[in-house]
């Protein structure tokens, strides 16, 4: 079968790192894949082609360059894809109109529940019929599509979080030795996009409260907000504290010297960080959204925040900090949870599924 994966963006993020994950899947599966985003070329595109997976972009510069929508057809006919897979909202409405016109069966995911831009539920009500089905990777994502989207249950397709490799440990002492950090400080990682919707602010606030305890906060990502949390950190009582390091490819070392996981997005789906951290071990410390408290287990694998202020985030640290044997248990659960689902192959593999129930036996 051969599979045309298509993203908004292939920067780096959640989202795109799952797609590039996915297209290595699938080839070692057998499919013949090309990944590709509307937005100009991105550091995973360039990762995507390192690995011998073949990669195109349509040069899009911002949402509303309707020229993008020929560049996809142009590389639709190109590649003659079986099937199109989209992820994200300006890359499903683009692939199903585009598959439309090139007659290319389309199925298109959803990776978050958004509620900031209420225009991207219009763009997807409005085309979702035009595809053969919607994946989403959490029963909580499918609730979701079914209620913004007015699809039927038959439409949407629930495949297992694609897990990235369990991150490499490394001895507590050494990790905490080459970042700088003394062996008594209590020590909160968070990981993401540097994004709004991902509430640095909030971090940066919870290391102001917590100024009397000794503790670090490290900060690992890259993405449009970084100037502003640059600018944010420097300004702050407690930027000793705080530390940005930038995008990371291996999260060992710092899971490894961290003692908690913060992550106190606005809206999310099935966060890939907080899944590894959660596969790791680490205590995860989230906003009460709807996917973190699918992955919470009534709160027996996450400890989710109901109030948005940052000193209810603070005083969940500081509890976590003050009772060791409930932040271990609290890691183990959620780590023997994330075992359960297994690795990343039952993903592939559920996903070439549906992709073999939507497309016409002829081409697989």
């Amino acid at each position: 079968m051969r599979v045309m994966l298509l993203v908004t963006d292939l920067e780096r993020g959640g989202t795109p790192l799952r797609i590039a994950r996915l297209a290595c899947g699938l080839r070692a599966a057998g499919a013949d894949v090309s990944a590709g985003c509307l937005a100009p070329p991105g550091p995973v595109s360039a990762e995507l082609e390192a690995r011998g997976i073949d990669t195109f972009s349509c040069a899009a510069r911002d949402a509303r360059d309707v020229r993008a929508l020929q560049r996809l057809a142009r590389q639709v006919r190109r590649l003659r894809p079986d099937l199109i897979h989209a992820t994200l909202t300006h890359a499903n409405v683009a692939a199903r109109v585009v598959g439309l016109v090139c007659h290319v069966p389309v199925l298109t995911s959803t990776a978050t529940i958004e509620v900031e831009r209420r225009w991207h539920r219009w763009a997807e009500l409005l085309t979702a019929r035009l595809d053969r089905g919607h994946i989403v990777n959490s029963e909580t994502l499918a609730r979701h599509v079914a209620e913004a989207f007015w699809l039927p249950e038959r439409h949407i397709h629930v495949v297992p979080p694609l897990l990235a490799p369990v991150p490499r440990r490394t001895e507590r002492a050494a990790a905490r030795e080459r970042l700088g950090i003394p062996a008594h400080e209590f020590v909160v990682l968070w990981v993401g996009r540097l994004d709004p919707v991902k509430r640095i602010d909030l971090i940066v606030r919870c290391a102001e409260i917590m100024g009397v305890v000794p503790c670090r906060f490290l900060l690992a990502g890259d993405g449009p907000q970084r100037p502003a949390v640059e600018q944010m950190v420097r300004l702050s009582s407690s930027a000793p504290r705080l530390h940005l390091l930038g995008w990371q490819t291996g999260l060992g070392p710092l899971l490894s010297a961290a003692d908690a996981f913060l992550f106190p997005s606005l809206t999310e789906g099935m966060p890939n960080a907080v899944l590894e951290a959660m596969q790791f071990g680490l205590p995860v410390v989230g906003s009460d959204v709807p996917t973190l408290r699918e992955l919470s287990g009534a709160g027996t694998r996450l400890m989710l925040v109901e109030s948005a202020e940052p000193k209810a985030f603070a005083d969940a640290l500081l509890w976590l900090r003050e009772n060791d044997d409930h932040r271990l248990a609290l890691g183990q659960r959620a780590a023997a949870w994330v075992a359960g689902v297994g690795d990343s192959r039952v993903a592939v593999w559920a996903v070439l599924g549906v992709y073999r129930r939507v497309v016409p036996r002829r081409r697989w």
